[in-house]
C-alpha cells in the first residue's frame, strides 16, 4: 500500500501558490483494508475514505471506463491491480496528474511540470473528451490560471465536447458548482470567453447577448475584482446582462433553474434589473419617486443590502456606460436619505391607527422628511 498526495494540491505546491485542500490517492489496497485501518467510506461513485484523524480525502487508485452518454455514463473500477500513472491517466489536465510520495519524490509521467513551465493547459489523453464537466471546469481554470493557454488539441475536443451536446446531461447544480468557482477568480470573465469560443455558452446561457456584450461584461467583473467584490456580488454583476434590455419585461427564469443559481442572487439582481431606469436618473426624480425607489428594493427592511447594491449597480455602470462616479452619487445619496429617514419615530406616527392607516402615515411622514432633505 503506497500513499500519494495528488492533483491540485501538488501542482499548487509547484507554482508556489498555497494549498487549501489536499487529495491522496491509495495505491495497492482495497476498501476492506482501508476501513480495517479506521479510514471512513464516503464515496458514493468510486471508493473514497476520510482519514481517521486528519479526515483528509483518500481515494483508491481507479480506472474509468465510458459506458453511456453524460457526465455519469461511468464505470470506475478500482483494484490492488491500479497503478499509480492509470490513476493519473484518466486526469483531466496533465498540471493535475501530477503526483507526490511521503519523501517528497514527484511522479509526472504526463508532463504535467514542463506544462506548468510553459504555461500550457493540455488534456492528459484522448479520453478527455468524454466527460462534458471537462469543458466547464477548463473555462474555470482559465479564469484561474488567466496567463495559461489552452493547446489547440485540448480546445478542438471541447469543441467535440460541445458539438456531441453532452454538455446538456450535466446537472444544473455541477454547472453552479463551475461558475461559483470561477467568479472568486480575478479574472471571471475568461471563463465565458472559453465557454464562448468552444460553443458551450450558447447551450448553457442562451439568453446572454454574447459576444456583443463581452467587453461590458469584461469591464464589470475587471472592476468588482479590483475592489475584491464577493463572488456573490460578481454573479449578480454578471447576471444582469442575461436580462431584457426594456425594462418591464417579464424576465424569463429557466436561466436561474437550469443554473441552479441561489435565491438571493437571483433576487438581488433582479431588483437592480427592474430599478435600473430610476438609478440611472436618480437625481432627476422627485421626492414621491425617490421614497417609491427605496420601498421596491425593499430597503427598508433589508437595510443591510445596500452595500451590495451598490457594487453591483456601481460595477454595472463602469461596465456599460464608464460612468463609476455617477453609481457612487446616486447610491451615497440613498444611503444619506436611508440614515435620516430610519430615525422617525414609527410608533409614534403609528400611534390610534391600524392596518392600511398605519402604512399610509409611515409613508407619508417618511415623504415629508424627504421632502426636505432633497
Amino acid at each position: 500500500m503506497k500513499i500519494y498526495l495528488v492533483g491540485g494540491a501538488v501542482r499548487d505546491q509547484i507554482m508556489g501558490l498555497s494549498v487549501k485542500d489536499k487529495d491522496y490517492v491509495v495505491v495497492g489496497s482495497t476498501s476492506e483494508e482501508m476501513v480495517k485501518l479506521g479510514y471512513k467510506p464516503v464515496g458514493k461513485d468510486f471508493p473514497v475514505f476520510l482519514h481517521p484523524k486528519t479526515h483528509q480525502e483518500y481515494a483508491l487508485a481507479r480506472t474509468e471506463r465510458k459506458v453511456s452518454k453524460g457526465y455519469k455514463g461511468f464505470k470506475v473500477y478500482a483494484s490492488k491491480e491500479v497503478t499509480l500513472e492509470e490513476d493519473l491517466q484518466r486526469r483531466d489536465l496533465t498540471i493535475n496528474a501530477i503526483a507526490k510520495d511521503k519523501k517528497g519524490q514527484i511522479f509526472d509521467p504526463f508532463g504535467g511540470i514542463k506544462d506548468i513551465k510553459n504555461k500550457v493547459l493540455r488534456h492528459v489523453s484522448s479520453a478527455f473528451v468524454e466527460d462534458p464537466i471537462r469543458v466547464l471546469r477548463i473555462a474555470r481554470f482559465s479564469a484561474r490560471f488567466h496567463k495559461f493557454q489552452i493547446h489547440p488539441k485540448t480546445e478542438a475536443l471541447l469543441k467535440q465536447i460541445v458539438k456531441n451536446k453532452e454538455i446538456e446531461t450535466v446537472a444544473s447544480e455541477r454547472v453552479w458548482h463551475e461558475f461559483s468557482v470561477g467568479f472568486t477568480e480575478k479574472k471571471s470573465y475568461l471563463m465565458f470567453e472559453v465557454l464562448n469560443q468552444c460553443g458551450a455558452l450558447k447551450l448553457l446561457l442562451p439568453e446572454l447577448d454574447y459576444p456583443k456584450n463581452k467587453s461590458s461584461i469584461k469591464r464589470s467583473l475587471e472592476y468588482a475584482a479590483k475592489y475584491k467584490y464577493s463572488a456573490d456580488v460578481k454573479a449578480a454583476i454578471f447576471f444582469m446582462y442575461t436580462y431584457p434590455l426594456k425594462v418591464g419585461i417579464k424576465y424569463n427564469e429557466k436561466i436561474f433553474i437550469r443554473l441552479s443559481v441561489p435565491n438571493a442572487i437571483k433576487k438581488i439582481a433582479e431588483k437592480l434589473i427592474s430599478n435600473l431606469s430610476d438609478l440611472k436618473q436618480f437625481k432627476k426624480l422627485k421626492p414621491r419617486q425617490v421614497l417609491d425607489l427605496i420601498y421596491r428594493m425593499d430597503l427598508f427592511r433589508n437595510p443591510e443590502l445596500l452595500p451590495e447594491v451598490m457594487q453591483i449597480f456601481e460595477a454595472y455602470i463602469e461596465g456599460q456606460l464608464g460612468q463609476k462616479n455617477t453609481a457612487q452619487t446616486t447610491l451615497k445619496a440613498v444611503q444619506k436619505y436611508l440614515k435620516h429617514l430610519n430615525k422617525l419615530n414609527l410608533s409614534a406616527i403609528s400611534q390610534n391607527k391600524r392596518g392600511v392607516d398605519v402604512k399610509a402615515a409611515i409613508y407619508e411622514a417618511r415623504l415629508e422628511l424627504l421632502a426636505k432633505l432633497i
